[in-house]
Order: C-alpha cells, then structure tokens, then sequence
C-alpha cells in the first residue's frame, strides 16, 4: 500500500480580498437601463392609445352626421367606420412598443371583418344572424355599430392608465438608483457620465431587441415580449458597462472638466 504523501508550509488563510464592484451596485446598474426602457414604453403607449381613441371617435362623429344628413347610407358608414377604425388601429400599433404591441395582439390580432361586426351586433341584438334580419332590423343594427364605432375599451383603456402612472414611477426610481450610485462615489462627475453609459446603454439595447420580438415570439406572446426586451436591455446594459470601463482614463479627465 503505498504511503499517502504529506506536504507541509506555511499557508495564507482567512484572507480578505476587497472586492472593486459591489454585486449588490452592479446589478442594480444593469437594472437601471431595464427599468428606464420599460419606463418610458410604458408612457408612450398610453399617449398612442389615447391618441387613437381620439381619432377614432372623431371618425365615428363625422360619419355619423354624413348618414343624418344624408350624404351616405348608415349601412354604408358601417362599411367606412369599420375600414377606417382598422387603419387606424394599424397605423398606431406601428408606433406601440414590442411589448404593448403583444398585450394589444393577444387580446385583438388584427382589425375585425365587417361580416364578423355585422353579426355580432345581430346576435346581441336580436339572436340571429344579419343576412335572416329584416329590413329594419339591419338599419337598427348599422345605428349601433355607427354608434359603438367611437367607443373605447373602457377595462383596456384604465389598464393603459395605470401603466403609465408605473411607467412614470420607473423613470423616478431609474433616478433615485443613479443618484444614489453619484452620491456614493468619490469622483461625482465621473460616476454621473458612467451612469449615463450604462442606463442609456441598457434603454438602447431594450430597444433593438424590441424589433426583433415578432421574428422570436410571433405575434399576441406578451410574456416572450417582456423577456427578450429584458435580455435585451440587460445586454445592452453590460455592454456600456464595458464601454464605461474602457473609458475609465477619459472619464476621469472628463470630470475635471467644469463644463457644466
């Protein structure tokens, strides 16, 4: 049996290394750009929302008085309404967010056809489809289309809201988080310009991978919406952490500046 072999010395324990980045500091940073580009999507797809309520009800106004004074048929409207409300649900998703742009596909994918309308306002309002309707059973059902043709989604619309009073919170959180990261450093101006990298590196990388959520997650998938914004973001947030660090020398000569 051969014998175990014994090394003996003197050896370093229980030393201490200091660490240059609290995990705790850094990881907060990554956040910042997560939480800014959530932020401000958040604010800008409840100003396309309502900016597309508005325009719809302005539709809907003004096709309704073309039928009473008899510019047009109300059937007619309903067939104008219908075609201008999908363009304009269209034109604004175009400017949504990857992510509300998801929520609004899983709830409606694309514009309703006139037959579906036709027949949902029947069936509400006389069980029965609209080709069995009489005459002036049609002409009511065009009435309330007309009518429904300017509402909004009342349980959509204070969902909008809601998410813009937290969208607005981010931003203020976003801040405060920076700040105190300024607060707490040695050399201010340098840490505010770092910070500045960082955060709008993390919103520029929310905002690339947002283009690319239709090819990964297709159409109405809000939770893989939010996810590869997320890695996006946090990607892009490293990324000007690096950036920063490469940066370090220019930075530092940068805050002797007195620019500001």
């Amino acid at each position: 049996m051969t014998e175990p072999y014994i090394v003996t010395g003197s050896y370093v324990v229980q030393r201490e290394h200091a660490l240059q980045d609290s995990p705790l500091d850094r990881a907060l940073e990554l956040m910042e750009g997560s939480a800014l580009r959530f932020s401000l999507d958040a604010i800008s797809d409840e100003k396309i929302r309502a900016s597309y309520l508005k325009n719809i009800k302005r539709m809907s106004l003004q096709t309704i008085e073309d039928v009473k004074a008899g510019k047009i048929t109300a059937q007619e409207g309903v067939a104008f309404s219908h075609e201008m409300r999908n363009k304009i649900l269209m034109e604004h998703r175009k400017l949504t967010s990857a992510q509300g742009l998801a929520v609004v596909q899983r709830k409606k994918q694309d514009g309703r056809t006139l037959k579906w309308l036709l027949d949902r306002y029947s069936n509400d309002l006389f069980k029965k489809s609209y080709e069995t309707l009489s005459a002036a059973e049609q002409q009511k059902v065009h009435y309330t289309i007309l009518e429904a043709a300017g509402r909004d989604d009342a349980k959509f619309t204070k969902g909008t809201k809601k998410m813009v009073i937290m969208g607005k919170l981010g931003v203020l959180v976003t801040a405060a988080l920076a700040t105190y990261q300024i607060l707490e450093a040695d050399n201010k101006p340098k840490e505010a310009a770092r910070q500045g990298i960082i955060v709008g590196g993390g919103a520029a990388g929310g905002l690339l991978a947002g283009a690319g959520v239709i090819a990964l997650c297709g159409p109405g998938a809000p939770i893989c919406a939010i996810a590869v914004v997320l890695v996006g973001s946090l990607a892009g947030g490293v990324a000007g952490g690096l950036v920063a660090d490469s940066l370090d020398e220019e930075l530092e000569e940068f805050s002797h500046w007195d620019i500001f």
